[in-house]
């Protein structure tokens, strides 16, 4: 059984007030002083994802905002904004992403990871899409969301 959250409607529309009300640099900033405090492995795997592709500052965004909503979903679910809610990731479990991958091939192992995105996380696979299909490289934005989502799915 996973400790992830699973994301609410309710909760994708307090996020998104919430992008608006900060602006994007202010939710930026925010984001990454959190994943830098209390997940690195995540932000970098973020970074290096967005890195990759074209309008790094917009990947990066998106993943913010994907982040956040299970982050706010967890927190809820704690009732407590002073437990950080969601699973620091490994450089172990980094590296056993990375060996599944070569293993299998990017296609078979991004294809999974969506599938566990769909089958336990609707609402957050609703965010990816919606981003995704307004991008010119919609496969390799849908598979860094899917990368993210396993590495906290495998953590937690």
């Amino acid at each position: 059984m996973s400790v992830l959250p699973r994301v609410t409607e309710l909760t994708r529309e307090r996020s998104s007030r919430e992008f608006d009300d900060l602006g994007p640099d202010a939710f930026m900033a925010e984001i990454k002083a959190d994943l830098r405090q209390h997940n690195p492995e995540l932000l970098d795997m973020a970074s290096r994802w967005a890195a990759g592709g074209g309008e790094a500052s917009s990947l990066m965004t998106a993943f913010s905002m994907f982040y956040r909503l299970l982050a706010s979903e967890a927190r809820g679910q704690l009732d407590s904004s002073s437990l950080y809610p969601l699973p620091r990731v490994s450089v172990e479990v980094r590296d056993a992403i990375v060996e599944r991958i070569d293993r299998t091939d990017s296609e078979t192992f991004t294809h999974e990871a969506i599938d566990n995105l769909e089958t336990r996380n609707p609402e957050l696979l609703q965010m990816a899409h919606g981003y995704a299909s307004r991008r010119p490289d919609y496969g390799r934005t849908m598979q860094g969301f899917a990368l993210l989502h396993e590495a906290l799915l495998i953590q937690s």
